[in-house]
C-alpha cells in the first residue's frame, strides 16, 4: 500500500478513514471528542480559522474603572453614531427637541439604532400626549360654558353680551386671552358679568359708537373697520363663540342702516 506524507510529517493513505487522520497524533489529543466531527486536517485548520476570526470580532467589556476613552471605544464598536445622528427625520422646528436628546444619547453611549427607536417611542408619547391635553382641554371649555347656560338660563346671550362689553371697554389683551386660556371659567365671566351688570348702559351692551351711527357712509365704514379686526372676525364666524351671538346683531344692525332703502 503506497504512503503519503502530509504537512505535519503525519503519514495517512488515501484509503484511511475519515478518523485515521488522528490515529498519529498524541493520545491526549485522539481523546478529544470535539475532534472527531473533522475528517481532515484541512477542514480541521478551517475551523480554527473561522474560530480566530469570531474571537476578533469580539467586544471585550470594559471594567468599571475603565477610563471614558476605552469605554468610547467599546460603545463605537456597538454602533455609537460618529456624527451624532440618530435619525434622519427632522425638521427645523424639532432640531432645538432633537439635538438635545440626540446629545444626552450619545453621552449615554446609545447605538444609532436604540437612540432611534427611543426617539420614535418619545415621539408618539408626545403625540398621545398632545391629545390628551386637547381632549381635556375641549372637555373642560364644554363643561364650563355648559355651567354658564345652566347657570344663565334663556338669559346667557344677554350676560355673554354684558360680559363681552365690559371686556371690549374696559378690558385688557392679556386679560381676554387669560378667559381663553381659562376656557371661560365660570368665576371669571361671572365677574366680568357682575363688573358688567353693575355698569350696564345702552353704550356697554351695545357699543359706544353704534347709537351714533345713523347715516349709510358712517355704518359702511364701521363694517370695513370691524371685517378688518381680527377678534372680532373670530367671533362672528365662530358660532360656538360665546361672543358670535352680540357680533352677528352689531353687524346685522350695521347692515341696516346701511342697506336699508326705507331710511
Amino acid at each position: 500500500m503506497s504512503k503519503e506524507v502530509t504537512a505535519n510529517n503525519y503519514e495517512t493513505t488515501p484509503t484511511s478513514s475519515a478518523s485515521d487522520w488522528l490515529a498519529n497524533m498524541p493520545e491526549e489529543i485522539r481523546k478529544a471528542e470535539s475532534l472527531g466531527k473533522f475528517k481532515d486536517v484541512s477542514s480541521l485548520a478551517h475551523s480554527y480559522l473561522e474560530a480566530e476570526k469570531s474571537l476578533n470580532q469580539r467586544v471585550a467589556v470594559p471594567k468599571d474603572d475603565s477610563s471614558d476613552e476605552e469605554w468610547h471605544k467599546f460603545y463605537c464598536r456597538l454602533g455609537l453614531p460618529e456624527d451624532k445622528r440618530y435619525t434622519d427625520k427632522r425638521s427645523k422646528e424639532d432640531e432645538e427637541y432633537l439635538t438635545r436628546y440626540e446629545d444626552m444619547f450619545y453621552q449615554s453611549g446609545l447605538s444609532k439604532r436604540q437612540g432611534e427607536k427611543l426617539l420614535n417611542s418619545l415621539y408618539g408619547f408626545s403625540q398621545d400626549l398632545q391629545k390628551q391635553q386637547q381632549n381635556a382641554i375641549e372637555q373642560t371649555r364644554h363643561s364650563h360654558i355648559g355651567w354658564l347656560k345652566n347657570t344663565y338660563g334663556e338669559g346667557f346671550d344677554s350676560k355673554m353680551t354684558v360680559m363681552q362689553a365690559a371686556l371690549s371697554k374696559f378690558g385688557t389683551k392679556e386679560l381676554a386671552e387669560l378667559i381663553e386660556d381659562s376656557n371661560y371659567s365660570p368665576a371669571l365671566v361671572d365677574l366680568l358679568v357682575r363688573v358688567g351688570e353693575t355698569l350696564k348702559s345702552d353704550s356697554l351692551v351695545t357699543g359706544k359708537e353704534l347709537p351714533a351711527i345713523n347715516s349709510r357712509e358712517a355704518a359702511l365704514s364701521e363694517i370695513e373697520k370691524l371685517d378688518s379686526d381680527p377678534e372680532f372676525v373670530v367671533k362672528l364666524r365662530t358660532k360656538d363663540h360665546t361672543g358670535h351671538d352680540q357680533a352677528v346683531k352689531r353687524m346685522q344692525q350695521l347692515y341696516k342702516i346701511a342697506y336699508d332703502k326705507e331710511r
